[in-house]
């Protein structure tokens, strides 16, 4: 019995590790989503992304103020 209960909690240590820091990993998607998303809009505010986690699903959310859509050139 104390066998399982070691097992079952090394795997859930193992497991809180494989976690990252959520906070840190916004701001990184941030820094690359933000250069992509100004070359066609212009931002009135910095972009916001948002995580959160619905059981095992992890949902991440952009937000993002614009003043405008860029114009698209097009090639005939």
């Amino acid at each position: 019995m104390e066998y399982v209960i070691a097992n079952t909690r090394l795997e859930n240590l193992l497991g809180r590790d494989k976690c990252y820091d959520m906070e840190r990993m916004c701001e990184v998607l941030k820094g690359e989503i933000a250069p992509v998303i100004e070359n066609f809009i212009t931002t009135a505010q910095p972009i916001n992304v948002r995580f959160r986690k619905e059981g095992e699903r992890m949902l991440f959310s952009v937000e993002i103020e614009a003043l405008r859509v860029k114009p698209f050139g097009y090639m005939p």
